[in-house]
């Protein structure tokens, strides 16, 4: 959740956005067989995958951390059980799911560097590939002062817009990525992208609400976080309102409707003429949020 210069991965996807059914499926076989990645070929014939699209399948299911793998064992995480398990959203159903996916990728630059940066990062609302491909170059090169091969890093930006852009052609009833829903980047004539930050009334409260614990769980010494933090990243930690493509309107509209619906979970306050938001004192535990809200929607 908090860039690391000295820990950063470009391209590990194989060039395969995450598709439907991917997490589900891996997840399911990962709890059957625990050692499947170790074995390629059995890999291929469990997922019914080409090689390819077996590591990718392993790598959305470790950057999600639904699944860790330690010497290519895997073991499903208390978080791939909340989300996918008996109780959870196995079929990907419940729209905030898809927006805690996309969380759990994007505030993730340890393993998904490039989607960090371009959410958390990048602020162009209309631009080409080029001009993408162009700026994440710079990022690399200025502030991670790293070496990628120009291939990698078009690889990176080619993935994340098919993976998050509708294709104009195809139409949205035969969209290959389950994030493409979330209208987070949508796709001109010209192949001209449109990224902008926008009010997002629809954002499910749980999803934000969600992504705050998980940030403040991470520095729990802090009792409050600017708002032009949450909004603007830029301090090295995945902000919620970047991630979620939230403008200054968007991100105190999800606030309030946050708030309203789980009174006492956070206080807005002007402290020495700062906006800030303040955390309970008893901090929120991330998975009893979900487990709460898919209880909710079973019941």
């Amino acid at each position: 959740m908090k860039l690391n210069r000295d820990k950063t991965a470009f391209g590990r996807h194989e060039t395969f956005p995450l598709r439907y059914g991917w997490l589900t499926k891996g997840f399911e076989t990962i709890q059957k067989t625990p050692d499947l990645f170790t074995r390629p070929e059995q890999a291929m014939v469990d997922l019914g995958v080409g090689r390819n699209m077996a590591n990718a399948i392993q790598y959305w299911l470790q950057v999600t951390g639904i699944v860790e793998f330690a010497d290519g064992i895997g073991t499903p995480t208390e978080l791939g059980e909340v989300l996918l398990g008996e109780t959870g959203d196995r079929y990907l159903e419940d729209e905030a799911t898809l927006w805690i996916i996309h969380w759990l990728i994007a505030s993730n630059p340890e393993m998904a560097t490039g989607f960090f940066w371009f959410f958390d990062r990048f602020a162009m609302p209309r631009f080409q590939e080029q001009e993408a491909l162009q700026a994440l170059s710079e990022f690399v090169a200025k502030e991670l002062k790293a070496r990628r091969s120009h291939s990698t890093l078009k690889s990176d930006i080619s993935t994340l817009l098919r993976m998050y852009a509708p294709q104009v052609e195809r139409g949205d009833d035969h969209l290959d990525s389950p994030l493409a829903h979330l209208q987070l980047i949508e796709v001109d004539a010209g192949r001209q992208y449109r990224s902008p930050r926008l009010l997002r009334a629809f954002l499910p409260p749980v999803a934000l609400h969600f992504a705050l614990a998980q940030r403040f769980r991470a520095d729990p010494d802090q009792p409050a976080l600017p708002i032009r933090s949450l909004l603007q990243g830029g301090d090295q930690w995945a902000a919620p309102g970047a991630i979620f493509r939230l403008s200054e309107e968007g991100l105190m509209h999800s606030l309030g409707q946050l708030m309203e619906l789980y009174p006492q979970s956070y206080e807005l306050r002007d402290t020495a003429g700062v906006h800030q938001l303040y955390r309970p004192d008893v901090l929120a535990d991330p998975l009893d949020l979900l487990r709460a809200h898919y209880g909710s929607q079973t019941a």
